[in-house]
């Protein structure tokens, strides 16, 4: 079954994560004021230096979803590690690299918020 959703924030930077899996608190350099607990977060993972997310060429590591669990203020959330498409297991949001950057200096890979609006449903009008 479909499944509709909308994008609360395409791309916010990460500044700065705490805590252990599979909670994490996340400080983002600019506000997240939109998000609702329960929001879906997305996460690509890509080779260190290897070039940013294209969504044409699929050409991450691991695309990563976390759950928003708690709101501390308009920057800074709570999230939970949910999956990961590689298998890798639970990671930090921080410790997850862009592409951009260099392999001895990754930079944070941008997390992208969306919310689930439930089941979609077909009308059908005799």
């Amino acid at each position: 079954m479909a499944r509709n959703t909308i994008t609360v924030y395409a791309s916010v930077a990460v500044s700065s994560c705490s805590g252990s899996g599979p909670t994490y608190t996340v400080n983002y350099g600019s506000s997240v004021a939109n998000v609702q607990v329960g929001d879906w977060v997305t996460v690509y993972k890509m080779e260190a230096g290897g070039g940013e997310h294209e969504p044409d060429l699929a050409n991450e590591e691991s695309a990563y979803t976390y759950q928003v669990t708690g709101i501390t203020d308009s920057d800074t959330l709570t999230v939970k590690y949910i999956t990961d498409s590689n298998g890798d297991g639970d990671d930090s949001p921080c410790d997850l690299p862009s592409g951009s950057g260099s392999s001895g200096s990754p930079n944070k890979a941008p997390h992208i918020f969306y919310r689930d609006l439930g089941a979609s449903f077909l009308m059908f009008v005799d």
